[in-house]
């Protein structure tokens, strides 16, 4: 009686959905984010781009060969992602990108708006011009990597490895150019200001015309930045948090996400957003508070600790309740029996839908063993393993118990 009841407790837990403020459906730590109105766009190391109602994924897209490196809205309703892979989708409503096309000969670096379309900048050190209908054309704007692009003034700005700020006019014609005192890892603009995250852990602003002011938050290198009229935020390769004012670079608040490397932050009113190496969106106040607790991941329990564990990287995409709670990939409930890409309600590639694979104990344990990519070859799901025999044991155990 006392294991049954600890069993349900468990179930219980684990069945737990989210607050409402954590977005969870990336398979892959998040890279990108971006905000319009109430709607969130992120991009991830799992190859796919979300579009986010709320916490409600409304649109889940995969066209990218790689990690998804930026996103941003565009007019009409439309966005674009681009890729590791040097590629930019243009996306409507649908699964299908309204077009894909290689930009670049390296990773995309970032987006900006321009002109009623985009600015692409690449690991190329190459900015791509699309005004949205005509052919784009390229500005040769860095020696080696761009790692931030912003739509400044009326034109641009961009930063690179070059140890070099670069601003663009408005027709793309060079600007000033201001040297930098150590590799930019990411660049914002409140409009007023440009601010740049270094790799030396200093936070540094320009004003064009005037002295460079700086601020160091950290010995480690410093990853993303955002920026508004009121703070700019920064994150660091262990998912620290700074927030400063934006005229004298006094921090108002610093905290941990523990979330690991946090890629990507964005602004909202008094919150902040977070995507981080845990494949997570996560909500914050302006104070560093969490607006949600984390809850729903898997619970460790007497019963199988070990096996918990172990899902939780499963967790991001993976529901263990009959629905699939708007996550990446299809709900886990009842997994055992079950021929693989038959699950009610899930939009499965069409490579899978072929197979002629049943979920078993031992199938599970194979998929883990091999990999994705080997054991179901087409798949959308992320390539990952559990090289440890007594892990994937564990893994499976606990899905006999918890899954059913």
């Amino acid at each position: 009686m006392i294991r049954g009841l600890a069993l349900s407790v468990t179930v219980a837990l684990i069945a737990a959905t989210a607050v409402a403020q954590d977005l969870r459906g990336h398979g892959g730590p998040v890279r990108a984010l971006a905000m319009q109105g109430v709607t969130i766009y992120s991009g991830s190391f799992d190859t796919r781009a979300i579009v986010w109602e709320g916490t409600v994924a409304r649109q889940v897209t995969r066209a990218h060969a790689g990690a998804v490196t930026a996103v941003l809205p565009l007019p009409d309703g439309r966005f674009a992602s681009g890729g590791q892979d040097g590629h930019v989708a243009i996306w409507g409503a649908g699964v299908n990108p309204l077009s894909f096309e290689k930009w670049h000969d390296l990773p995309v670096a970032d987006f900006a708006p321009w002109r009623g379309g985009l600015a692409s900048a690449s690991w190329d050190g190459q900015i791509a011009l699309w005004d949205g209908t005509s052919e784009r054309r390229y500005l040769d704007g860095h020696d080696g990597q761009i790692t931030g692009l912003v739509a400044f003034g009326d034109g641009l700005a961009s930063v690179g490895a070059d140890l070099r700020l670069r601003l663009w006019r408005a027709d793309g014609t060079p600007g000033p150019v201001v040297d930098l005192a150590a590799p930019p890892a990411d660049l914002a603009t409140n409009g007023q200001a440009l601010f740049i995250a270094g790799a030396d852990g200093f936070l540094r602003r320009v004003v064009p015309g005037a002295p460079t002011t700086e601020v160091e938050l950290t010995t480690r290198p410093l990853l993303g930045i955002a920026a508004d009229h009121d703070l700019i935020a920064v994150s660091d390769l262990t998912g620290q948090i700074w927030l400063l004012d934006p005229e004298t670079l006094e921090i108002r608040a610093n905290f941990s996400t523990g979330q690991g490397a946090v890629w990507a932050l964005v602004l909202s009113g008094d919150e902040v957003l977070t995507g981080g190496n845990d494949g997570w969106i996560r909500r914050w106040t302006v104070d560093g508070t969490a607006l949600g607790s984390g809850a729903g991941l898997p619970h460790p329990t007497l019963n199988n600790p070990r096996g918990a564990e172990v899902f939780r990287a499963c967790a991001v995409c993976h529901s263990l309740t009959p629905d699939d709670e708007q996550r990446a990939g299809p709900t886990l409930y009842r997994v055992f029996g079950r021929k693989i890409g038959t699950a009610e309600g899930f939009d499965y590639s069409d490579a899978l839908r072929g197979m002629d694979i049943v979920w078993t104990p031992e199938t599970v344990a194979e998929l883990f063993e091999f990999g994705p990519t080997a054991y179901t070859p087409g798949s959308r799901m992320p390539e990952q393993r559990i090289p440890s025999a007594s892990d994937r044991q564990a893994l499976v155990d606990f899905l006999q118990r918890a899954a059913r």
